[in-house]
Order: structure tokens, then sequence, then C-alpha cells
């Protein structure tokens, strides 16, 4: 089979060169393994039958695959411990509701940023509550927020 090129950006090429040269591999051997992980990680969702857009996927499927960058656009915002609510599985409209640690110098504000970014990555419904917020305010409410969430 022929090769073909793929065109990343200058930080991506730099540690994809990064990581052949430590593995003393090529590129392309470090791209197919990636790939490999990515697929045997997240196989039932990526081995759908068909053509399937990102879109066309369950809300939870969606989280699935995006978990971990999900994960890092929190930690920019020094958001941690996300932990996701437990939700109806009858009802594939839900939205994802998420419990968050956020800064408590970004403001009250934070949990509404970081809700707008999750639905950019998630093409969904999501909401986010911060614990910050429940464990200044609401001590109870946050105890309950999270005997009724799992760690995401």
């Amino acid at each position: 089979m022929p090769d073909v090129s793929i065109k990343v950006d200058a930080d991506t090429h730099r540690a994809l060169t990064d990581l052949a040269y430590l593995l003393d591999t090529t590129k392309k051997a470090v791209v197919a393994d990636a790939i490999a992980d990515f697929t045997e990680a997240y196989g039932a969702v990526v081995r759908a039958p068909g053509k399937v857009t990102f879109d066309e996927l369950s809300l939870m499927d969606r989280l699935a695959l995006r978990r971990p960058a999900l994960l890092r656009t929190f930690a920019k915002r020094d958001a941690t411990d996300a932990r996701l609510m437990h939700r109806d599985d009858d009802d594939p409209d839900a939205p994802i509701r998420l419990l968050v640690t956020t800064d408590l110098a970004r403001g009250g504000g934070e949990a509404f940023e970081l809700e707008r970014l999750a639905r950019i990555l998630l093409r969904g419904p999501v909401e986010v509550e911060s614990a910050t917020r429940l464990r200044l305010f609401d001590e109870p409410a946050l105890r309950q927020a999270i005997a009724n969430s799992a760690p995401l």
C-alpha cells in the first residue's frame, strides 16, 4: 500500500518526532500504534456498523470518545475532580451532568464556561455543577451529588 502524507501542526510534529526518536522507531509506526491503541480503547464505538458520524453517536458514546479531551480542557482552566452524575439511561436526550471542582479564583461563572466548552466538544446538552460552589454554600447538596456520581 502506498504511503500518503498527513498534515499536523508544528507542536504535534515535534512531539511525534521526539516520540519516534525515543522509541527508536519511525513516525509512521508511532501513529499506527496510537491509532491501534485508540481503536482498542474505544473499539465498540469506533467499530460501529457502516460509516457513522460523531453527531450520530449517542451522547454517552461521544463522551467516551472525547473524555480525555474534555479532561484536558477542564485542566487548562484549573478544573479538577470531574464526576459524571447518574442519568436516566431510558432517555437518550437527557443532558450529561458533570460535577466539577472549579478554581475559586475564576469566580462563580466558571461552571457556565466549562459547560459551554463541554457542549462544544460533545456537540450535545451538558450541565456542569460546581463542587466548589456547593462546598461553600450547600455542603449537604455536595455530599448528595458525590454520592450520586462517579469519577469521569
